[in-house]
């Protein structure tokens, strides 16, 4: 069950907004275009000054990573910070946003913040579109010479895993505390994705050479989505393994939802039947949302006390099945495939 004084972590998605436009996120259909059914907001600054954070004793770490929007987009991510300034904070950012001076001024607080720089100049834009590799640098710089924590993430394709070694050599060079690279998870029927402009395809994206992406990691055929050998019997009565449940980290959307993991954030604009069997679950949407409710509430009512609990383990939802299913799982095999790639670039 999952109680005020024990949570550690919580993840707030502060908005749905981002300047990127990198062609494997959610938040864009196979064409690029903003998703279907995706609010586009800004999260309320005074539902997370409502926080009870006085009661909550043992929160150490507030992340703020969005599944759909860049944190820096919101208007008012200053006062945010602010609220949280008592606690170790985590910002994942494209930042290629505000100017050098803001980035100085970042430095003060008690945050990390981890730069997506997927390749060098040449290559980085081929992911990271609508960004500008020289602001990023240069806004890297100055928050690194004001004495901010920085790390730098790099998606590896094919088309920049070439730039590892040089890559690691420049993030020594401007003083970042580590790099940490990765593989993309959302090749999930191919290795390669198209990647449209004005419903042309202009270019692919591949994976990268030594990597096994998700149909091959599930043992799917390729040009078959990758989930329909996660979704067998066998696993559809799986004991759910819930990463978030077990390290006591909370998610809440941008529009003000208070989720138990990022995963379930996701079916919002997912399919339908994601949507319904969720609500179907949990009973309502708006008990879950602190627009209508306060949060110490949400986590007491019956929802966060029995429903999600006992969802675990009697009929799960089929997220959890896809991504924490103890028997076989996206999670379980990623988490491998991460394994392998940093072992190699040690």
């Amino acid at each position: 069950m999952y109680q005020i004084d024990t949570i550690e972590s919580i993840t707030i998605e502060a908005t749905n907004f981002c300047n990127a436009k990198c062609p494997q996120c959610a938040r864009y259909d196979n064409y690029g275009d903003i998703a279907k059914g995706l609010p586009l907001i800004h999260i309320n600054p005074k539902n997370l000054e409502n926080l009870p954070l006085q009661k909550m004793k043992n929160l150490k770490k507030i992340k703020f990573n969005g599944n759909y929007g860049d944190p820096l987009m919101h208007p008012q991510i200053d006062k945010i910070f602010e609220t949280f300034q008592n606690y170790t904070i985590t910002v994942s950012t494209n930042a290629s946003l505000r100017s050098t001076a803001w980035w100085e001024k970042l430095a003060k607080y008690n945050m990390k913040v981890k730069f997506a720089i997927d390749g060098l100049e040449d290559t980085h834009l081929l992911y990271r579109r609508n960004t500008d590799y020289k602001k990023i640098m240069d806004n890297a710089k100055a928050f690194i010479d004001a004495g901010g924590n920085a790390e730098w993430q790099y998606i590896i394709f094919k088309h920049n895993e070439h730039q590892v070694d040089e890559a690691k050599l420049l993030s020594e060079k401007l003083g970042f505390k580590g790099i940490v690279f990765q593989y993309s998870d959302r090749f999930l029927a191919a290795n390669k994705t198209p990647v449209y402009e004005n419903k042309k395809i202009a270019y692919y994206l591949e994976s990268a050479t030594k990597q096994k992406t998700m149909h091959e990691l599930s043992g799917v055929k390729e040009g078959t989505f990758y989930t329909k050998n996660f979704l067998n019997n066998e696993n559809m009565t799986s004991e759910i393994q819930c990463p978030w449940a077990e390290t006591k980290r909370l998610q809440i959307s941008a529009d003000g939802f208070v989720f138990p993991c990022c995963f379930m954030l996701n079916i919002l604009v997912d399919k339908p039947i994601h949507k319904k069997l969720w609500e179907k679950i949990i009973k309502s949407y708006s008990g879950i949302n602190l627009n209508y409710h306060k949060f110490e509430d949400i986590i007491t009512s019956e929802i966060f006390q029995k429903l999600i609990p006992d969802s675990l383990k009697n009929k799960p939802h089929i997220t959890c099945i896809e991504h924490c299913a103890k028997n076989f799982s996206k999670g379980k095999l990623f988490h491998q495939e991460e394994t392998v790639l940093n072992s190699v670039n040690d």
